[in-house]
């Protein structure tokens, strides 16, 4: 009897599409004018939404705009990658006008491109 063969899901087409992808990310710019300093907009960075991204805010809290700002939460950086936000900064999140956050949820979903294209058009 001749054993079958399990695929690894990276050698699929697919697979292998997805792991280019992954290997390529891209990151968006988000500059917010109201949260700058010294004249400046604070620009945070994000990679782009996922459904997996999306699934785990969903399953833990129920109103959406707690959704919102743990999305908020989850995907800003600083310009050196690590987190911008921490969960300490959730309460003061969920105190901030609407519009504002609504604003940095649609770049989220933005178009991006390379991280370093980003930094380099945000320092000059």
């Amino acid at each position: 009897m001749s054993e079958k063969k399990l695929l690894n899901p990276d050698e699929t087409e697919f697979g292998i599409a997805h792991n280019e992808r992954q290997a390529n990310k891209k990151v968006i710019a988000i500059i917010v004018d109201e949260w700058g300093t010294d004249g400046k907009p604070l620009i945070l960075y994000a990679y782009p939404l996922t459904v997996n991204d999306v699934i785990a805010v969903d399953q833990r809290y129920a109103s959406q705009a707690e959704q919102n700002v743990m999305q908020i939460i989850r995907q800003c950086l600083k310009g050196n990658g690590e987190n911008y936000f921490t969960l300490l900064d959730k309460p003061a999140l969920l105190n901030e006008p609407t519009d504002i956050i609504g604003d940095i949820l649609v770049k989220l979903n933005a178009e991006s491109s390379s991280f370093d294209q980003e930094l380099k058009k945000n320092n000059e």
